[in-house]
């Protein structure tokens, strides 16, 4: 082989190498850049026994975050360290109940659950066959029901209980089906101590 196809082929070679070991770096910065972290805190009085985080377009939750042994104390909070995604977050009471959720998270963020001065517990335990899609409560005075509570994406299934932290007080509550139809109502609530609201068929 003549001297200048050797020098020639060094030349590729080197060219080729350089431009490979560009886009490696290239990649992993991306891939670093894209990662982020989900925090809980819990301002709740219970402790968060259980976190779910999934891929916003799966349809399970998967296995618990916490691993089963580990919880989120009233005033603590815990990180969690995500790749580049979409997601969705549950969080669970000692007893299954769901505490708070987020839905379509991409980015940092905080998912608070209950706040110091909510105090009161709402427990709704949905007994009948019927899903919830709808949950109102307002003051006894607002005479307006406001914004639904379960904020859109989540809803309660039958068999499934829900946990609600509010400042003492008198509530009135409505739950809806994914109709707009009223299940249940109550009135003149007393929440100044703890209560459990159990859904039944009708």
């Amino acid at each position: 082989m003549k001297r200048w196809m050797v020098v020639l082929t060094v030349v590729v070679l080197v060219v080729l190498s350089l431009a490979c070991g560009k886009t490696s770096d290239g990649g992993t910065s991306t891939t670093s850049s894209g990662n982020f972290q989900i925090t809980v805190a819990n301002q709740s009085p219970d402790e968060v026994c259980y976190v779910f985080i999934s891929e916003s377009d799966s349809d399970a939750w998967g296995d618990d975050r916490l691993g089963g042994e580990e919880t989120i104390g009233s005033g603590a909070s815990k990180a969690f360290d995500m790749s580049a995604g979409q997601y969705d977050v549950q969080l669970e009471t000692c007893d299954e109940a769901v505490m708070g959720t987020a839905w379509q998270v991409d980015k940092k963020t905080t998912v608070t659950v209950g706040e110091r001065s909510a105090t009161s517990h709402l427990l709704i335990d949905n007994a009948s066959d019927t899903e919830v899609c709808y949950v109102f409560i307002s003051l006894s005075a607002g005479g307006e029901w406001g914004d639904d509570w379960m904020g859109g994406n989540e809803t309660i299934p039958g068999g499934k209980k829900r946990m609600f932290y509010l400042k003492p007080g008198t509530y009135d509550l409505m739950v809806q089906n994914c109709d707009d139809e009223s299940l249940a109502e109550q009135y003149e609530v007393d929440l100044t101590a703890d209560k459990t609201w159990t859904l039944y068929n009708e």
